[in-house]
């Protein structure tokens, strides 16, 4: 058998050894071994100097030995049978039933004796054989009908050691016949010299020869000459070969023996060949397989008939060789046609179709690279006469063509060496391809092979048109046309399934072809192993592609290679489903579940599928498309259940800063036995239902446990296309990286593995989402004395609601429970509320929540409380709830809540009426429907390798519904009983539907009725611990946070002494209910708690001698003179110099505002009054005042410092304005 490139051009120089397996046990394991084992010696050295090389092919059948005169290579020149004894192997079936029938049964050494003296009888032509004995080591003398020297015994294969020497020392023998053939040939000699001839020569010569005629000898010396040159090349002496062809092709072509003149054209040929090729190192190293030779593997095989003694008897059926229409031959047909018409019906199968490696099932083995001392040359175009030079007539390129050509001419003559005539076309191929002539190989090619694949050519049957097919297949496959090659592979299918008269095609047919169909995908451009995803790859030709696919498909399908067969049908929907048409779709959708239904087990699409005994393999497939799964997304745990890796403080770097610290990451946690969810994007790309099984995530790294979802997605149109969103689940079973790589589903009935990739441009790689599985950590949960109510769909956490009257306080507890048996060691507790800058907050924990003693070292960062808490155990906490002021709602046409101010002073009380900046006053939150909510952090009691620690929240929302009772409308300021006390002048509303009592000020009482406002002052002393500037320099901070911080901390001091004295409480008898008025809204107004300050200086008027101690105005007439004394009081501790005076404005409108008109308001006397002023004196000024128009007026005091004293700020003074009603009559 011949298996490689150079099998067109070495086997004119190889001897053939044909080996068997003889006598009443096989093995065929055990057989292929010991053939392989033969084949590895398949080259021997047989001279230094020279360089000589043996060649030898080991084969099993061999066919045209009639041809072996007239070529030598064709010969068979030695045999070998393997006989297995001792138990080894196991008894032939039709020798056990020839057992069975007879009475008698022969011993075994005499069926394996009279076996291989049968095999040498079927060659009687061979030089010598060997017969190898496994298990037959014990007992040699029982064969002795078998010569010594002949003998192998070997107890076991694993003990055949000696194996390979022998079969080299066989090897030699065979060498030595031949070169003492070779060298006992004298052309110098007178005497008569043979003529070779070939069996039945004289059924096709035409007329008689006469011996002693001059042609005649020249006949004899030219085939004398072939056999000589023959002889010179088995042994290794090309180039003695190369002159004897010569001396042959002179003498033959002078007696016009035309078919031993086409051998003697080939072998010239095909010595050069082998010469140019060994120099340029090709001769062993190309991809082009042998396919077909002049085997009867290439046409039909021998059939080997048993007898009824149990011998085996070869018989060779050849081909029928008829002559083709146009060709003019001699008459030699009906030889052939006779040994034809024996095999007519019963041909076994070509099992050697498709193989284009030459390896087939007959036993032969693949031959060894030969040893690899051969000069390397270069790969290009090397000179031809090279190798050459020293002759006289240097071979060129032309002439080699030119021989090859007169081979292939003398060889049409004959119709029976109609294969010869090919081979020789092939080895013409072959020097074309080492010439690198493609262009002329391709015309070549066309030329001399299409008509033996001429449906008129009834010389070669389908098979053997098959096999031409093939080999030009491999040809174009060496030469990189790969179109071609899978051109004429498929054309050898279509000549392979031919079907005869009285045939039917079955399923070893179509056994035989899948191999073929299946290498053609290469040559269409289609790659199994790349990832199947066609959006950014040059498909091709898509059409082709497409039947292409579908012909394996069929072929698989109908050879009974199931797998195979879905495989096939899941690609070509996978990859070419948006160029399938519908009917077409619906064809092979109903094909893939008819084979699903008929396979026994489920179909593993990521496994590798072997099929023809590895010759085939058929990678895994990824079907993507049904569904079409994108955009993974790990998504975070619950909130109640995110962790945090919290780095250890002790392990604190000395630097206070470093880039090159290592950072803590806490992007993506999932933890040991908690749920996780992956997030994924699902389209379905078909036009009817799609059902999907056990979804599931596929994952590395950690032992996993995920969830599986069942599907049912609806079919593809214009409102459904963007997909729909799903969460896929699973839980972690063990710490460490998690990587999600893909997912798995059962779709049309098989398994589908498919790997998340992330597309990048025209590349593809593969997406491993790397997610950190910490170990199990404790978990902690609320309960609440509150009834439950939910807040939020999408929020698994337990939530409680509330509902509370404005200024209502109701105290509650909370629970905090530690549902794990992991210890908690530290558990902070906070309250995330709304913020109220004045007044009690919404929730406050008690009093006697605090931080346990053991945390006081720990980080207890804002937390209102902390405590530990062992495995199952649980700590309660008291809280209050206080109904803060709710007269202000959220605009609910907004989608984010909006609290307005809605405390506004009823008259401007400050002692400056020039604008005044409010930027830093607090606007409280109120509203009518509040949300809050306790935070626990907790610290489970494990570490991690690095010392950090792991920490979770658990969260408890509260809805808080207010209900307005008593509230604050409006408020104003006015002087108090002293200097150093203010009226805080409250309007509080009543905005219930019954009465409400009030207390205040030491059990004084008031009623308000539904709806209602009243009025109630509240007498609040000065603080003396904010100074009157204060809030001035506050604002002179170099920051804005900093003035902001220093604001605050002024607020908060003012707040305390305030919120002493702003104590009213209300009570509505026929709801029951009481509470308290909600003050915020006052104690967050900075420009409210500024009028509480002590002054530096404070101003009491006195008009026409009574005190003015309210904001109503005072009655007079145009030119009434009024007397205003101003009575200063200074609080500073050095004494304070300054002028005063008073100003006057006009109050046109509340709209409008003020406008200052001096002039319509006279002094008589001094205008401007010095003082002089100590916190222990005060003094008094006295002004006579008229106005000349009528109208509303205010009057205000001005002081002037005098030189060396500061100015004095606004906040500094304290003076209620006197409001004036000038009218003409009084």
């Amino acid at each position: 058998m011949k298996s490689s490139t150079s099998d067109f051009l070495t086997d004119v120089q190889t001897v053939n050894i044909v080996i068997k397996q003889i006598g009443p046990n096989k093995s065929l394991p055990a057989f292929k071994r010991i053939v392989e084992r033969c084949s590895r010696q398949r080259v021997i050295q047989v001279s230094d100097n020279p360089r000589r090389l043996f060649h030898c092919s080991f084969t099993q059948t061999s066919s045209y030995t009639e041809f072996s005169e007239l070529q030598q290579h064709r010969r068979v020149f030695a045999v070998i049978g393997v006989a297995f004894t001792n138990g080894h192997g196991e008894p032939d079936k039709s020798i056990r039933a020839f057992r069975e029938s007879t009475d008698s049964e022969a011993s075994e050494s005499e069926q394996i004796s009279s076996a291989y003296n049968k095999l040498k009888a079927d060659y009687p032509n061979i030089i010598c054989g060997r017969c190898i004995l496994i298990g037959g080591k014990d007992f040699q003398e029982d064969f002795n009908q078998v010569e010594r020297h002949e003998r192998l015994c070997f107890p076991s294969l694993e003990e055949a050691g000696q194996l390979e020497s022998a079969v080299r020392e066989l090897m030699r023998a065979i060498y030595i016949v031949i070169e003492m053939k070779r060298v006992d040939v004298s052309f110098e000699k007178k005497q008569e010299i043979p003529c070779p001839t070939l069996p039945d020569e004289s059924r096709w010569q035409v007329g008689v020869e006469t011996k002693s005629t001059k042609s005649y000898k020249k006949k004899c010396l030219g085939r004398y000459r072939k056999q000589h040159a023959d002889y010179c090349l088995l042994t290794g002496l090309p180039q003695l070969a190369l002159e004897a062809y010569e001396g042959a092709i002179e003498s033959l072509k002078s007696a016009q023996d035309h078919l031993w003149l086409a051998a003697a054209y080939d072998g010239w040929a095909s010595t050069v060949c082998i010469l140019h090729a060994e120099q340029m190192g090709e001769i062993n190293c190309g991809a082009f397989h042998r396919v077909a030779s002049m085997h009867a593997m290439l046409t039909i095989p021998s059939i080997e008939i048993k007898t009824q003694n149990g011998e085996s008897l070869s018989v060779s059926n050849d081909s029928v060789l008829s002559s083709p229409q146009g060709h003019k031959r001699h008459h030699s047909d009906e030889h052939i046609r006779v040994n034809s018409s024996m095999s007519g019906g019963s041909m076994e199968r070509n099992e050697s179709f498709g193989n284009e490696s030459g390896i087939v099932s007959n036993g032969s083995s693949p031959s060894i690279r030969e040893e690899p001392t051969k000069i390397k040359a270069s790969k290009g175009l090397n000179p031809l006469t090279n190798f050459l030079s020293d002759r006289r007539e240097k071979p060129t390129k032309e002439r080699v063509m030119e021989n090859f050509k007169n081979a292939i001419d003398e060889f049409s003559k004959f119709t029976m060496a109609g294969w010869l005539e090919y081979e020789t076309v092939m080895r013409a191929i072959m020097y074309l391809i080492l010439e690198r002539e493609y262009i002329k190989l391709e015309q070549f090619h066309r030329d001399y092979t299409g008509k033996y694949l001429d449906d008129a050519n009834t010389f070669m049957d389908h098979r053997m048109k098959a096999q031409i097919c093939l080999n030009s297949a491999a040809m174009y496959k060496e030469i990189g046309f790969l179109r071609k090659q899978a051109f004429y592979a498929r054309l050898s299918v279509l000549f392979e399934l031919h079907v005869t008269e009285g045939r039917v095609r079955q399923a070893s047919d179509y056994k035989t072809v899948y191999p073929v169909l299946f290498k053609t995908l290469e040559g269409y451009g289609v790659d199994l192993n790349e990832p199947h995803d066609m959006k950014n790859k040059k498909l091709g030709p898509v059409k082709l592609q497409i039947k292409s696919l579908h012909e394996i498909f069929t072929a698989a399908n109908r050879a009974g290679h199931r797998d195979a067969a879905i495989r096939h049908l899941c690609f070509l929907l996978q990859v070419y489903y948006p160029h399938l048409d519908s009917s077409m779709t619906t064809r092979l959708f109903d094909d893939l579940d008819n084979l699903v239904k008929a396979t026994p087990t489920v179909h593993q699409l990521s496994q590798t599928i072997v099929v023809d005994d590895g010759k085939i393999i058929i990678p895994g497939l990824q079907l993507t498309r049904f569904p079409l799964i994108q955009t993974p997304t790990v998504l975070a745990l619950q909130p109640n259940l995110v962790p945090t890796i919290v780095p250890d403080k002790s392990q604190a770097s000395i630097f206070i800063y470093t880039p090159f610290g290592k950072k803590v990451d806490n992007s993506l946690l999932w933890v040991t036995d908690c749920p996780g969810e992956v997030e994924v994007t699902v389209r379905n790309c078909r036009e009817t239902e799609l059902i999907v099984r056990d979804l599931c995530l596929i994952v590395e790294g950690v032992n996993f446990d995920p969830v599986q979802a069942r599907l049912i997605l609806p079919p593809e149109d214009e409102e459904n296309n963007s997909g729909s969103t799903i969460r896929l689940l699973g839980v972690p079973k063990e710490p460490g990286d998690l990587f999600i790589t893909g997912y798995s589903c059962n779709i049309f009935g098989l398994h589908n593995e498919c790997r998340f990739v992330t597309s990048n441009g025209n590349s593809h790689k593969p997406n491993k989402i790397r997610v950190k599985v910490l170990p199990k950590l404790a978990r902690v949960y609320l309960e609440c004395s509150l009834p439950r109510a939910p807040i939020d769909e999408d929020n698994e956490e337990p939530s409680a609601e509330a509902v509370v009257y404005s200024g209502q306080k109701f105290d509650h507890t909370i629970t905090v429970v530690n549902s794990s048996d992991i210890p908690v060691r530290y558990c902070g507790v906070k309250i995330w509320q709304p913020i109220v800058q004045g007044g009690p907050p919404l929730i406050r924990l008690d009093d006697s929540e605090t931080h346990a003693p053991e945390f006081d070292g720990f980080e207890i960062s804002d937390d209102l409380s902390s405590f530990v808490l062992e495995p199952n155990g649980s700590r309660e906490l008291k809280f209050h709830i206080f109904g803060i002021d709710p007269t202000s709602t959220a605009d609910d046409l907004s989608d984010e809540e909006k609290v307005l101010e809605s405390v506004i002073p009823l008259a401007n009380t400050s002692a400056n009426s020039e604008t005044e900046s409010s930027d830093m006053d607090l606007i409280p939150f109120t509203g009518r429907l509040l949300t809050a909510e306790f935070i626990v952090r907790y610290h489970s009691d494990i570490t991690s390798d690095e010392g950090h620690s792991f920490e979770r929240k658990c969260k408890l929302p509260i809805a808080v519904s207010i209900i307005p009772a008593v509230t604050v409308s409006a408020w104003h300021v006015l002087p108090g009983d002293s200097p150093f006390s203010r009226y805080i002048v409250v309007d509080v509303t009543n905005s219930t539907e019954h009465d409400a009592e009030l207390v205040y000020s030491n059990a004084r009482r008031m009623y308000v009725l539904p709806k209602e406002t009243c009025r109630v002052p509240i007498l609040s002393p000065c603080c003396s611990d904010v100074t009157g500037g204060a809030f001035h320099q506050a604002k002179q901070r170099g920051s804005h946070m900093m003035q902001k911080m220093e604001t605050e901390r002024l607020r908060l001091i003012l707040e305390n002494h305030v919120s002493k004295h702003l104590d009213i409480r209300w009570a509505i008898p026929a709801l029951n209910i009481e509470g308290q008025v909600p003050v915020g809204s006052l104690l967050s107004s900075v420009s409210l708690l500024k009028q509480l300050v002590l002054p530096a200086i404070s101003l009491d008027f006195y008009v026409n001698g009574k005190q003015y101690v309210s904001e109503d105005d005072v009655a007079v007439g145009i030119g009434q003179f009024v007397t205003v004394e101003v009575s200063i009081i200074s609080s500073l501790a050095a004494e304070y110099n300054g002028l005063l005076s008073l100003e006057c404005e006009q109050e046109i409108s509340h709209s409008l505002g003020s406008n200052d008109t001096g002039n319509f308001m006279l002094v008589t006397g001094a205008k401007k009054i010095p003082f002089a002023v100590d916190k222990e004196n005060k003094q008094s000024a006295s002004f006579s005042v008229t106005f000349i128009v009528e109208g509303s007026f205010r009057v205000r005091p001005l002081i002037t410092p005098m030189p060396g004293q500061h100015a004095l700020l606004p906040e500094d003074m304290f003076a209620t304005p006197v409001a004036f009603s000038v009218t003409t009559k009084f």
